[in-house]
């Protein structure tokens, strides 16, 4: 590993746990966790707000009927849960962790999504993690696969396998740049393919991503994963972000 990459990760972990600044809002913090008390209640707020259990996107309330997919869920998944919306502080930190190369906060987003009952449900009837490849010359660029940390940490803490099957066979644009949800599609067509389908013939699987905006993404490594018929697949996700482009008006 690269002297550089090391100091950064090491930088990292002393900062997640002996925080001198909030990584939101850089308020002076004491204490181990890298947000101030009202960043966290912050946080803790989207997380409890009401979701759908199907397809992971906010109701005004808990047991309402869901306007997005009306309790259908995506196509393909059983269903999608996540720790919140893409929205600050859960928006900022995810930007950081993605684009400044800090991973720690990736495990920090792993740590709060084992809290969510959505979630620990879910990972109790998982036989294994599938972390969302990226192309190696996007891999190179960042310096580490978020989805992959998120996995990893996710394994540690529930103690699931996480297994590779997939490689990103194709360098797409950026999703983040790319805003209808056809135009989504059409990047990520045929761009994952199927290495391994033993690793996950026959069992219940778990995809592992950061962001979910229209769906693309995760639809494109269902339709990679169907040929090696896993016993059903489902997603763990950060946030779900509004595909307009806003925050989330719940309607």
């Amino acid at each position: 590993m690269p002297l550089g990459r090391a100091k950064n990760l090491l930088r990292d972990v002393v900062d997640l746990l002996y925080p001198t600044a909030c990584a939101f809002c850089e308020t002076h913090v004491d204490g181990a966790g890298p947000l101030c008390p009202s960043c966290l209640a912050d946080l803790e707020h989207q997380e409890d707000e009401a979701a759908c259990p199907a397809c992971a996107k906010p109701l005004a309330q808990h047991g309402d009927p869901c306007p997005y997919c009306e309790g259908s869920g995506e196509p393909n998944f059983e269903k999608i849960v996540r720790l919140g919306v893409y929205a600050d502080p859960i928006r900022h930190l995810v930007y950081r962790a993605k684009y400044h190369g800090r991973w720690a906060l990736a495990e920090f987003f792993a740590d709060r999504l084992t809290r969510q009952p959505a979630v620990v449900g879910l990972l109790n009837q998982t036989d294994c993690l599938v972390p969302v490849p990226l192309h190696r010359v996007r891999q190179i660029a960042r310096g580490y696969n978020q989805a992959e940390v998120l996995a990893r940490r996710l394994k540690k803490l529930h103690r699931l396998p996480v297994v590779r099957p997939l490689v990103r066979v194709r360098h797409t644009e950026a999703q983040v740049v790319v805003k209808s949800r056809a135009k989504r599609e059409q990047n990520l067509r045929e761009a994952f393919g199927l290495i391994d389908a033993k690793a996950v013939a026959g069992r219940h699987v778990v995809i592992v991503d950061d962001i979910t905006t229209t769906g693309a993404t995760l639809q494109s490594v269902a339709r990679a994963l169907k040929p090696a018929k896993p016993a059903s697949l489902s997603a763990v996700v950060i946030a779900v972000a509004d595909p307009r482009g806003r925050d989330f008006e719940v309607i």
